[in-house]
C-alpha cells in the first residue's frame, strides 16, 4: 500500500478548493483531489497536464511563473463555466520531484483575501514539511483535526476527536520524568489560562515513546491563532523529532567541556613553563655573575660552570618537549631506521639514572634477558627517549628507598620481525583512578594537596605515547596509588647481526693533533654562536673565516682560490641570504671545488624534514644546535 506523503494529507484537508499537482519539467499530474475529479471526471495521477485541460499551456500560472515561486491569475478559459482563481505554488513532491500546486477556486474572493488564502496554503504546506505533526484545536469546544500526523514518531491518538483525549494519550506516552509537566503545560485549562492572560504560545521539549518502542526527543510548540468567525480560541499544535538536534546539542557539549579542559590544561602548562623556563635561566644567570665574582677561585668557577651545564640541560630538555610536540601534533616527526646495539643503549640510560636513583636510596634493577638480540633496525633515538621518559617518572614518583625496574625480553613478532617487551616498575605514589583517565593527555599533570607531585612540561607521556604508536608498538600500564606503577611497552623492530661498531669513542680522540690548520668557512649571524664555534674550532687548530649571512659566504668563496676552504659550517636562518640558498648558489659554480667542498649545516632548525630537504640540495651532515662539541669534532674529522 502507497503510503501518504505529508503535502498529499495537508492537501486533501483544503476542501475549499479544486487542486492537482503537476510535475515541473514533465507536466506529469502527480495528484488530484476529490473535488477537482468531480470536475475533470477521467482526470488521474500520471496525464500530461495540457493534455487534460486542453489549454495549449495557455492561462496557467505554472506554464509561466515569471521566475516567482507562486503565481496568481484569473480566468475564465477554463471547463470550470465561471470566472476562477488560479494559483500555483513551488513544491518539492516526495521530498525529491520538483513541481507546482495548482488551485482553483472561486473568483468571488476579493483580491486582498486572495493572497491571504495563498499564504495560508503557502504557510501550511510550509509547516507540514518541517513539523511532522500539525494538530488544528478548538479549545472552547474541546476538539482537534490532526492536519499533518502521517510522519510522527509515535501515533497514540486518532486523527480527530477530544482534545482532552489528545492531550491524555499524549501523556500516556511521555517518558515518566516529562509526564507531569506535560499535562500541566498542554491541559486544555492550563492553555485558556494562559491565553487569557495575554500570551500567545508555549514551547516544551520532552521524550516520548515512538511506535518503535523507543523513546525520541520531541519538542511540541503551541500557538494561538485569530478566530475571525466566533469567539471560539484556537490554536496550532506543532509537533516534531528533535533527536538529531539533541545528539548534536550533546555532542557540542561534550566538545565544549573538553575544549574548556585543554584550555585550562594549556593555562596551567604555561604557568608551569614560565617557572620551569625562568629557574634555569636564573640559576645560569645567578651563576655566571658568581663565577664573574670569582674568577680567582678556580674551585668555585668549576663548580659555577658545572651548574650551569646542569641547568642549561634541564632548560633544553623543556624546549625539546614542547618541539617534539608540536611535530607530532603537525604530523612532521619522522621515524628514522638504522642500526644500533640495544645492551649499550640500556647501559647509557643507566648511566644517566644511577645519581638520581642513588640521592634517593633507591634501587634501580636492570634485567635484559638472553634472548634479547645483541643489535636492531630502528630509531634508537626515539626508543631511547621513551624509555628515559618513562624511567625518569619511575625514579622521580618513587621515594626514598623505593624500587625501579627495567626488564627488557624478546617475543616473536611476524615475518622477519620481533618484538620488544620492556617492563619499567616502580614501587612509588601511583596515580588515581581519576588521572589515570588522562594520563596521556598533553599538560595533565598529577597534583597532591601538598602541590604538584613532580616538575616537568605535562608532556613526558603524550609525546611517549605518540612516538610508541608511530613506531608501530604499544604502551600499557596499571597502577594504584600508593603502591606503584608498571608500565609495559612493547615495539617490532628487525633484528640485525651484530659487528664492531664503527664510531671511534670519544675518549681516544686527541684534540690537539687531529688537524692541521686547514681553513674552515664559519657563516653565522649571531656574533656570540659564532664566537663559541670559533674558539673550538681554533683550539683543535683549524683556521677560521666567518661571514655573517649567506651573500657573504658565497662571494667570499666565489672570489678565493680553488681548494681555499676545506669546510663550511653553514647556519640556516639569516639575513639577507640564508644558509639553503647559499648552498645551492656554491653548488652552482663553475669551479672545480663548488661541488666538492664539505658543506655541513649548524643550525636550531631541528626538524627531519628540514634535514632531508638540506641534504637533497647539497648539505653533506646536518647538526643541530645546541651541537656536543665533541659530535662536532667527530664529523669535521669526517670531512676534513
Amino acid at each position: 500500500m502507497r503510503k501518504i506523503s505529508q503535502l498529499e494529507r495537508v492537501l486533501d484537508s483544503m476542501t475549499g478548493a479544486s487542486i492537482f499537482v503537476t510535475a515541473e519539467e514533465s507536466h506529469e499530474i502527480l495528484y488530484v483531489n476529490e473535488r477537482i475529479k468531480k470536475i475533470k471526471h477521467s482526470i488521474k495521477p500520471g496525464d500530461i497536464c495540457e493534455e487534460v485541460w486542453k489549454c495549449g499551456r495557455m492561462h496557467c500560472p505554472a506554464c509561466d511563473m515569471e521566475g516567482k515561486d507562486s503565481r496568481v491569475i484569473t480566468s475564465y478559459d477554463m471547463p470550470f463555466g465561471k470566472f476562477v482563481d488560479i494559483s500555483a505554488v513551488k513544491v518539492m513532491w516526495e521530498d525529491r520531484i520538483p513541481a507546482y500546486v495548482v488551485s482553483v477556486c472561486s473568483h468571488a474572493i476579493e483580491k486582498m483575501d486572495q493572497g491571504t488564502e495563498l499564504r495560508r496554503m503557502q504557510m501550511q504546506v510550509a509547516l507540514s514539511q518541517i513539523y511532522t505533526m500539525v494538530v488544528s484545536v478548538n479549545l472552547t469546544k474541546n476538539t482537534y483535526f490532526m492536519v499533518e500526523y502521517a510522519g510522527f514518531d509515535s501515533h497514540c491518538a486518532p486523527v480527530s476527536g477530544r482534545f482532552d483525549d489528545l492531550v491524555a494519550a499524549g501523556a500516556e506516552s511521555m517518558h515518566p520524568d516529562y509526564r507531569e509537566a506535560f499535562r500541566e503545560n498542554f491541559s486544555r485549562e492550563s492553555l485558556l489560562r494562559m491565553y487569557a492572560s495575554g500570551e500567545k504560545f508555549r514551547y516544551m521539549e520532552h521524550r516520548q515513546m515512538g511506535d518503535d518502542g523507543r523513546y525520541h526527543w520531541t519538542d511540541t510548540h503551541v500557538i494561538r491563532v485569530d478566530n475571525p468567525y466566533n469567539d471560539d480560541t484556537m490554536q496550532i499544535s506543532l509537533s516534531r523529532n528533535i533527536d538529531e538536534r539533541k545528539t548534536m546539542e550533546e555532542q557540542m557539549k561534550t566538545a565544549l567541556k573538553a575544549a574548556e579542559r585543554a584550555n585550562q590544561a594549556k593555562t596551567d602548562f604555561i604557568s608551569r613553563m614560565s617557572h620551569d623556563i625562568r629557574t634555569p635561566i636564573n640559576a645560569i644567570m645567578g651563576m655566571s655573575n658568581i663565577a664573574e665574582t670569582n674568577l680567582k677561585n678556580p674551585e668555585k668557577v668549576r663548580e659555577c660552570l658545572k651548574k650551569m651545564g646542569l641547568s642549561t640541560r634541564f632548560l633544553l630538555s623543556k624546549i625539546n618537549d614542547i618541539l617534539d610536540m608540536s611535530k607530532i601534533e603537525s604530523g612532521k616527526l619522522v621515524i628514522g631506521e638504522k642500526k644500533f646495539h640495544f645492551r649499550e643503549l640500556i647501559q647509557e640510560l643507566t648511566a644517566m639514572l644511577v645519581l638520581q636513583a642513588e640521592e634517593k636510596k633507591q634501587q634501580l634493577k636492570v634485567s635484559v634477558d638472553a634472548a634479547v638480540a645483541e643489535a636492531y633496525l630502528g630509531d634508537d633515538l626515539r626508543l631511547k627517549q621513551i624509555l628515559l621518559n618513562l624511567l625518569s617518572n619511575a625514579v622521580l614518583y618513587t621515594g626514598e628507598g623505593g624500587e625501579v625496574s627495567l626488564k627488557a625480553e624478546q617475543l616473536q613478532g611476524q615475518g622477519q620481525e620481533t618484538v620488544l617487551r620492556i617492563t619499567i616498575k616502580d614501587n612509588g605514589v601511583g596515580m588515581s583512578e581519576e588521572f589515570q583517565k588522562v594520563l596521556f593527555e598533553p599538560f595533565e599533570q598529577e597534583s597532591s594537596t601538598e602541590g604538584r607531585i613532580f616538575e616537568g612540561s605535562g608532556l613526558g607521556l603524550s609525546i611517549t605515547r605518540s612516538l610508541v604508536k608511530l613506531m608501530g608498538g604499544t604502551i600499557s600500564f596499571k597502577s594504584r596509588k600508593k603502591q606503584g606503577t608498571t608500565f609495559v611497552v612493547e615495539l617490532p623492530f628487525q633484528t640485525l647481526d651484530t659487528d664492531k661498531k664503527e664510531n671511534i669513542p670519544e675518549e681516544e680522540y686527541d684534540f690537539s693533533e687531529v688537524f692541521q690548520g686547514q681553513r674552515v668557512l664559519v657563516v653565522e649571524d649571531n656574533e656570540i654562536n659564532l664566537e663559541i664555534v670559533q674558539t673550538f674550532l681554533e683550539d683543535w687548530n683549524l683556521e677560521v673565516d666567518a661571514a655573517e649571512n649567506g651573500l657573504i659566504a658565497l662571494e667570499k668563496f666565489r672570489n678565493s682560490q680553488p681548494g681555499w676552504y676545506h669546510l663550511i659550517l653553514m647556519d640556516i636562518r639569516m639575513p639577507v641570504m640564508d644558509g639553503l640558498t647559499a648552498t645551492r648558489e656554491i653548488r652552482a659554480l663553475n669551479r672545480t671545488d663548488a661541488k666538492t667542498v664539505p658543506i655541513m649545516a649548524l643550525t636550531a632548525n631541528a626538524s627531519p624534514g628540514d634535514s632531508q630537504h638540506a641534504k637533497k640540495i647539497g648539505m653533506d651532515e646536518y647538526l643541530t644546535k645546541p651541537v656536543e662539541m665533541q659530535l662536532l669534532h667527530r664529523k669535521i674529522k669526517e670531512f676534513i
